[in-house]
């Protein structure tokens, strides 16, 4: 009998197991299309004791990866009953998620049963929906060293919180977004893309974004509905829930306000005066958006934190799909998509981002090791004589600051090398660019 569940669930909660590890029974399971190459730590992750943690907002495929895991092992001679995976999405599972024993009685009843196995590989989906989960892996972690641990969040400030405090050297993270530029190629089933198919299907991929099922899906007329279904999941369950925010009125406009301003300097009290609102309330709800990874705020550079903090601060989107289905239309939204795009490329990277603000501006710098090791503008274009100015002045003067050699301007089309003064810039269209990245 599962711990934490009476005798009569009992049945019934195996039943829902079964359900959801089909492979117990050699039934097929959808593993999507291969992600596993872009994310190379997750094999070498598994022969480890340590919790393997994949973060990430919903529906960016960190349940497919976690299958492709599970498709690997069973591929690689894992017993196939020696893989438990368990998704607290299940409303039978979350009617127990007060229950502290409920989760490490699934695990333990598995087990015992199970006794001729010595190594268990445990997937746990959507863990933030058990409050109790960091103290159960912990156990878990500290007393059963033949049990091997993989669980999704999507909550950041949940999974970061109760990691520092309770899981400390216990743990691998890695965070899952959107698709790639090169994913999507991939995705699409596009291989040598001559010039002009590159450029149609990044021109969509700025527009409609990198999630994956959006990416798949060959009615046009259901994506905008799909995407705007994953902005009010994401809205509800991972905001408004979790945080139990009372104004949803209040939260609508300060989301769609940021979502139309991506890429702006962004202050709270100007946001707060645009909505008659308070500017604590305005940081309250972004601080919200960024746990559940719908959006991310980046900083101008200053060696000062102080000084960081006071300044006003630049907002993205987890996807520019979102941004294009849910946003205000504007004008500008090509070179608001071009730019939200690219953010989304380096934080894929890792490190740190940063813009740059003085006389002029330049879009990002990054850093690393306490290092400024590169400086990013982003302009649709440079055809406009005062734009090319302006642009190579930004980025001129983050160079000189920052003692860096040569420079980026990411483009929607253009090429080509600039030298100005010892300065090297270099002009990539967008597509290059991204391809550029993948391979660094």
């Amino acid at each position: 009998m599962v711990s934490g569940i009476s005798d009569s669930m009992d049945e019934i909660t195996r039943i829902a197991l079964e359900g959801q590890n089909p492979w117990w029974f050699k039934k097929p399971f959808d593993t999507g299309i291969d992600r596993l190459p872009s994310f190379p730590l997750l094999r070498q992750y598994l022969p480890s004791k340590e919790c393997l943690i994949l973060i990430g907002a919903r529906r960016t495929g960190k349940s497919t990866l976690v299958f492709q895991l599970v498709r690997h092992l069973l591929d690689t001679g894992t017993q196939k009953e020696a893989i438990l995976y368990i998704n607290l999405d299940e409303p039978l599972f979350a009617s127990h998620a007060k229950d502290p024993a409920f989760l490490r009685g699934l695990i333990d009843d598995h087990c015992t049963r199970h006794e001729e196995i010595s190594r268990f590989v445990v997937c746990i989906d959507e863990i933030q929906n058990f409050p109790h989960w960091a103290g159960t892996i912990k156990i878990l972690s500290d007393t059963r060293s033949d049990i091997k641990l993989i669980v999704t969040g999507s909550t950041s400030s949940l999974l970061e919180r109760e990691v520092s405090a309770r899981l400390s050297g216990r743990y691998f993270s890695c965070p899952v977004y959107p698709l790639t530029f090169v994913e999507y190629l991939m995705f699409q089933a596009i291989e040598n893309p001559t010039l002009v198919k590159k450029r149609q299907a990044c021109d969509t991929y700025l527009t409609l974004g990198g999630y994956p099922r959006i990416v798949l899906e060959p009615e046009d007329a259901l994506k905008k509905e799909l995407l705007k279904n994953y902005y009010e999941t994401i809205y509800l369950k991972d905001i408004i829930y979790p945080n139990k925010v009372r104004n949803n009125r209040d939260l609508y406009d300060v989301l769609y306000y940021l979502l139309s301003n991506t890429g702006t300097l962004l202050s709270y009290t100007r946001i707060a005066g645009s909505l008659g609102i308070s500017a604590e309330t305005v940081r309250e709800y972004l601080d919200y958006a960024e746990e559940a990874f719908l959006l991310f705020t980046v900083k101008k550079f200053d060696f000062s934190v102080k000084k960081q903090m006071a300044n006003p601060k630049k907002v993205y989107c987890i996807d520019t799909g979102i941004v294009s289905a849910v946003a205000f239309a504007f004008s500008e939204n090509r070179g608001r998509l071009l730019e939200n795009a690219v953010f989304m490329a380096l934080q894929r990277g890792g490190g740190e981002i940063y813009y740059h603000k003085d006389r002029y501006e330049c879009d990002f710098i990054t850093r690393s090791n306490r290092k400024i090791t590169q400086a990013i503008q982003v302009t649709e274009s440079l055809a406009d004589p005062d734009t090319k100015t302006r642009e190579i002045r930004g980025l001129c003067e983050a160079l000189e600051e920052y003692s860096l050699p040569e420079g980026t301007i990411v483009t929607r089309r253009e090429s080509g090398e600039e030298i100005v003064g010892e300065k090297k810039i270099h002009i990539r269209p967008v597509y290059d660019w991204f391809g550029e990245l993948s391979t660094r």
